[in-house]
């Protein structure tokens, strides 16, 4: 295991005609180009080009090489410019031969950005030696735990394409590091399937990596090597994967190796309300995707199953949340996705190993995400924020001192409720967590009724608790919803008093039960309010929770007494938060509250 603690605007989804989607690439990669100078994966788009690939028969293997390649040759590939999706030739030569590997490096990049040593260092890295198991490389860690790669061109060893990556990269922007070309998994020439356009396939197993402006043999290079040389592997497993899962899956092979993806993580924390399933087509993927799709993977590495848990998620044949459920399964894991998005949504707010027996925390990543909303003065509402499907937003009331109490109201409405449809496919979450001095007390599942609607009372705002961050979420039933996103509202008062009407009733059929009935005067949500019952010094119930019904709109308690106790010598009493807010006795048939 690696245990190393870090030191230290997405483009529109909408769903256009493909054509026009494969224009919007060239624009949307100048895009990342200005946000931040971080590597993104080329795989995708690749993908993209190509979805029959994902279903077609597998590609007779090429035919075989009349002898294997020597150090000197001299070959001609056919690569990407990522910026027009269009083939073009690299004539590269054979610089060094490994184990499991054949290092090819362009011609144009010998002695200018990669060396001799550099190749050593890759070599080394690739068949030998990596920061997180000193005895094996990159090769054998992937595919000791994974399995073996595909074998398309009948030689075992993998083909390393060292290029300068045609990407439009310059200094002060994003570039792509690296690719793996589905189309080289089969055999000739592949047309678009509606452009026309010619792709021609190497026949071979090959990774194409970056050398400008990536530091090939630097940390972050070999990370690049591990994460495109896993998304060959998982391409052989399961070709269809979704493409959140799959680029989770190839950033924990980096880290399973002893190489992090920084930025990518980093760009979440800056973004944390990013959705971790729906990952935007052609060049509109952020960093901030990444970072979600690998913290996710890296908390089930962590909370369920280790490494077995990801190779299971790699095997399964299932694509995207249903894969993720069948993993688990297959690992004696009984936690649905929804359930675990759940705390794992709290663990980016918290990453808190001593709190909750580490629940909410990473043993080998240090995530601060940047909290969009905080507030200090009230009253506040808020309306119209959106929330894509399986993603979280976080929004921090803060005291400023001195008892306040403070009512919260909630309420999330998606799409079709918007319409005045009751929409049964979401499923609505709501987490409040209370804090003092910056130390989590509690995460507190707050109650949200069918429509999405909530509440929570906290009397011990600005006493014992000095802020409470909400992390609400949607997380859909079905996996194949459209990101659709839904709404949500709140309203924050402070020292707003809830008030109680109660009564009790006599059952008009058997006279030795009574009804005890408390009407709240506003929506009290996860807060219950508490019965006591006494006969003189015999106490009949202590603190019984009341239940709700008509949506908390409404609290009963049953009790029971027995042929010794007479109905004029029963008290009662209503507790909610440590004040009585409604007292009597069973013979007055209605008793108001304070």
């Amino acid at each position: 295991m690696v245990n190393r603690k870090r030191l230290s605007s997405p483009l529109s989804s909408i769903r256009r005609p493909r054509h026009v989607r494969y224009i919007l690439v060239i624009l949307a990669l100048f895009h990342i180009h200005s946000l931040a100078y971080a590597w993104i994966d080329g795989t995708p788009y690749l993908i993209e080009q190509f979805p029959s690939l994902t279903e077609a028969p597998v590609s007779p293997a090429a035919p075989a090489q009349p002898a294997p390649p020597a150090v000197g040759d001299r070959h001609s590939f056919f690569s990407v410019d990522v910026r027009t999706q269009e083939q073009y030739i690299v004539s590269a030569t054979l610089r060094a031969i490994g184990e499991f590997c054949y290092l090819y490096v362009e011609d144009s990049q010998w002695e200018r950005t990669v060396k001799r040593e550099t190749l050593e260092v890759v070599r080394r890295a690739f068949d030998d030696s990596t920061p997180a198991d000193p005895q094996r490389g990159i090769y054998r860690i992937q595919t000791d735990l994974f399995g073996a790669p595909p074998n398309v061109d009948g030689d075992p060893k993998i083909y390393l394409l060292l290029l300068d990556i045609r990407d439009g990269a310059v200094r002060g922007g994003g570039f792509i590091a690296g690719f793996f070309n589905p189309v080289d998994q089969q055999r000739g020439v592949l047309r678009h399937p509606e452009l026309g356009t010619p792709m021609r396939s190497n026949e071979r197993d090959l990774l194409y990596i970056d050398t400008h402006p990536l530091d090939t043999g630097g940390a972050e290079g070999l990370g690049v090597i591990a994460h495109e040389f896993h998304h060959l592997i998982h391409w052989r497993l399961d070709r269809s994967e979704a493409i959140w899962v799959n680029e989770g899956c190839a950033d924990v092979a980096m880290f399973l190796c002893g190489y992090r993806p920084e930025e990518h993580t980093e760009s979440f924390e800056k973004h944390p309300s990013t959705s971790l399933t729906n990952w935007p087509l052609g060049g509109g993927s952020h960093l901030a995707h990444y970072g979600a799709a690998y913290l996710w993977m890296l908390y089930l590495y962590e909370q369920l199953g280790g490494q077995e848990t990801i190779a299971a998620i790699v095997r399964e044949r299932a694509d995207g949340i249903a894969g993720v459920n069948n993993a688990l399964l297959s690992q004696g894991l009984t936690r649905t996705f929804s359930s675990i998005f759940a705390d794992w949504k709290v663990a980016n707010l918290l990453d808190n190993t001593h709190f909750a027996e580490g629940r909410y925390g990473y043993q080998n990543e240090d995530v601060a995400i940047r909290v969009p909303r905080t507030h200090t003065s009230y009253p506040i509402t808020a309306r119209g924020d959106a929330l894509s499907n399986y993603a979280a937003d976080y929004v921090t009331l803060l005291s400023s001192g001195g008892w306040q109490g403070l009512n919260v109201v909630f309420e999330i409405q998606s799409p079709l409720a918007r319409s005045g449809i009751v929409d049964g496919s979401r499923i609505y979450d709501l987490k409040a967590i209370e804090f003092q001095d910056g130390r989590p007390l509690q995460v507190i599942d707050v109650p949200l009724t069918a429509d999405g609607k909530g509440s929570m009372i906290n009397p011990n705002f600005g006493l014992s608790v000095g802020q409470v961050t909400f992390v609400p979420s949607v997380q859909p039933h079905g996996a194949a919803l459209p990101d659709e996103p839904s709404t949500y509202e709140y309203h924050a008062e402070l020292g707003a008093e809830i008030t109680f009407n109660a009564s009790v009733l006599p059952n008009p059929v058997h006279s030795r039960y009574w009804d005890i009935i408390a009407v709240p005067s506003s929506f009290v949500g996860v807060n219950t309010p508490l019965v006591t019952v006494s006969a003189g010094k015999t106490v009949i119930v202590s603190d019984g929770p009341m239940t709700p019904v008509h949506d908390g709109s409404i609290y009963t308690y049953p009790i029971y007494l027995s042929l010794e106790i007479e109905p004029t010598d029963v008290e009662w009493h209503i507790q909610f938060f440590d004040k009585i807010v409604a007292e009597g006795k069973l013979a007055e048939i209605k008793v108001k509250g304070n």
